[in-house]
């Protein structure tokens, strides 16, 4: 988004706000004190901004406040696309399995590979009970 401020010392300050701001080039002693916020906040690329503008001389600029959250989404986005493909081959399988991923981080590590912690062991059963045989009513 280009700025609607232009900063000029020939012309006198001009509040257009929603097409355009002439603001002088230089802030003034006075600037600290009478800054008011004009207009409603707007994206520009990753940021959310605001225009300031001093009420007495007119020096006016772009304050911005937060990261556009659009923008995250957006660069969210990008790194879940990028992480899908690192994980594609060029081979006949597209991708790898996780025991394949399991046995390359163990050699990184030194280690040797373990159980994949998704194919748990069956847990063993726990025998049944033998019944006694009834007492004889003999």
């Amino acid at each position: 988004m280009e700025n609607i401020i232009e900063y000029r010392d020939d012309q006198g300050p001009v509040n257009d706000y929603p097409r355009r701001i002439v603001s002088p080039m230089a802030p003034a002693p006075c600037c600290m004190d009478h800054m008011e916020r004009i207009g409603r906040p707007a994206i520009d690329a990753n940021w959310r901004y605001y225009y300031k503008r001093c009420a007495v001389c007119g020096y006016a600029v772009r304050c911005f406040y937060a990261p556009s959250l659009v923008a995250l989404l957006e660069a969210a986005k990008q790194i879940k696309l990028t992480l899908a493909e690192m994980n594609l081959g060029t081979g006949k399988r597209k991708r790898r399995t996780r025991a394949e991923i399991e046995m390359e981080v163990a050699a990184a590590l030194g280690k040797t590979p373990g159980r994949s912690r998704t194919a748990k062991a069956p847990r063993s059963l726990i025998p049944l009970r033998r019944r006694r045989p009834a007492p004889s009513p003999a």
